[in-house]
């Protein structure tokens, strides 16, 4: 058995732990298979199994919540989403351009108001806790089970516009950015400092911050494009039209309620709108990281040491 006092000040029910009987158990449970990525969000079908009489009273009286813990390193994101007390299931809705190549997902069951005296009649390892009662915490941990991994396709989430644009190194140019638009596919030319500033980047803290750097790209060149685009159709010449990215950003303002046959509003407005508020969302994002890294070595954890 780990060390109880090390970790937690009380039995937890989990699979690597023997602080139970082997017949009480707590797991969530959802498939790959069933998760749905819509234009703005992640929606992932989650339920949970929890076999055990005396953590399941807590819960009955509403002194513990069973919860799940989202979290994807990269992009600084972290959320707890606590199931409603008569129900095993419910739907965990996630920021489509909040997350970064994986997200991470662990259920628990957490005392939501102090517990004098806790005790599980039977349920209890009685090798190591006999008749032991404990003084539960609010925020203590009553069981857990590991985190699982699932990894996020970037290219995917970010369709259609992320496909779209190609980044390069122009090297010698002299010009700091240069998009060309003759191909199917946006080509985003960097002079040869810029490229290097931008994979360097990109690479950050396991790239957390591709996204909002990326971002800082292709945001000028999405405005350009949104401009020939809706130029094209006041000429009616359809020049570009049959290209793979003007078809991508129209079908993504039309998504959006958005004509682009008729757009005469602000290019720069529309373009934020199309990378999912990039402006805000990034500085949000980038001030989160920079806290994140100031506090270093610093954690705040609910209940009991782990």
């Amino acid at each position: 058995m780990k060390s109880v006092k090390n970790e937690f000040p009380n039995p937890v029910l989990a699979a690597e732990r023997d602080d139970y009987i082997d017949s009480c158990s707590f797991s969530t449970v959802f498939k790959a298979s069933d998760i749905e990525v819509t234009a703005e969000e992640i929606i992932i079908p989650i339920s949970y199994s929890l076999v055990c009489n005396g953590l399941q009273s807590l819960i009955d009286a509403e002194q513990a919540v069973v919860v799940v813990s989202v979290k994807s390193s990269a992009a600084s994101y972290s959320r707890l989403f606590r199931f409603p007390k008569d129900a095993t299931s419910m739907n965990i809705s996630i920021p489509k351009f909040g997350v970064v190549k994986r997200i991470e997902i662990g259920g628990s069951i957490i005392a939501c108001t102090p517990i004098p005296g806790f005790k599980c009649d039977g349920e209890f390892n009685e090798l190591y806790f006999g008749n032991s009662t404990f003084e539960i915490r609010k925020g203590d941990i009553l069981a857990r089970e590991d985190s699982r991994v699932i990894y996020i396709d970037d290219t995917e989430l970010e369709k259609p516009l992320a496909s779209i644009f190609n980044i390069n190194n122009g090297h010698d140019q002299e010009d700091h950015i240069l998009p060309d638009f003759g191909g199917d596919k946006i080509e985003v030319n960097l002079c040869e400092p810029l490229y290097k500033l931008y994979t360097d980047f990109i690479e950050f803290n396991n790239g957390a911050l591709r996204r909002y750097v990326t971002g800082i790209i292709v945001y000028p060149v999405l405005v350009e494009a949104l401009a020939r685009i809706c130029e094209s159709y006041q000429l009616g010449n359809g020049e570009d039209s049959d290209k793979r990215w003007f078809r991508a950003i129209e079908l993504k303002a039309e998504r959006r309620g958005i004509s682009l046959m008729q757009y005469s509003d602000s290019y720069t407005t529309l373009a934020n709108q199309l990378l999912g508020d990039i402006s805000l969302d990034a500085l949000r994002r980038l001030k989160d990281i920079l806290e994140s890294e100031l506090n270093s070595g610093e954690s705040q954890v609910m209940g009991g040491r782990d």
